[in-house]
């Protein structure tokens, strides 16, 4: 796991843009897959302003194969593993990685709703039920530093 760079910009876009096309556009309406592909995706940009956001990167084989972004020290923007590599605990590792960088007590994030359960199991509870706004579904989560 290392720190990524603004040279890794296309590989995490187009990494963000298959798992998000695989995983999470399929639970949203018409009107959210349109918002997400032309708001979300390019967001991704601003996680390279260093004065709010930590990011990291895994890789294999010089492959990019997970990103993970936390704004403010306390809200996870971003987490996405590749879709061959997902179940082998990767997402795991890099979500504590991005815990451990938080100094504070509460970490937040906004789940997609295929991966309440996989933030569930990490410790995040919800804080309200399941949202929808502009046709984007998600949970809001916390997690709680013990």
């Amino acid at each position: 796991m290392e720190a990524a760079k603004i040279s890794d910009l296309d590989s995490i876009v187009e990494l963000v843009e298959r798992v998000s096309n695989s995983n999470i556009l399929p639970h949203f309406s018409e009107e959210g897959r349109l918002f997400f592909t032309s708001k979300v995706l390019p967001d991704i940009k601003t996680t390279f302003d260093d004065t709010r956001f930590q990011r990291f990167k895994l890789t294999e084989h010089n492959q990019l194969i997970g990103y993970g972004a936390m704004r403010d020290h306390d809200y996870i923007t971003h987490l996405f593993i590749d879709d061959d590599y997902q179940g082998t605990g990767l997402g795991k590792r890099l979500l504590h990685h991005l815990l451990k960088q938080s100094p504070s007590g509460e970490v937040r994030l906004r789940a997609s709703v295929n991966a309440v359960n996989f933030y569930q199991a990490q410790g995040f509870e919800a804080t309200a039920p399941e949202s929808e706004v502009n046709g984007i579904r998600f949970v809001p989560m916390r997690w709680t530093r013990s």
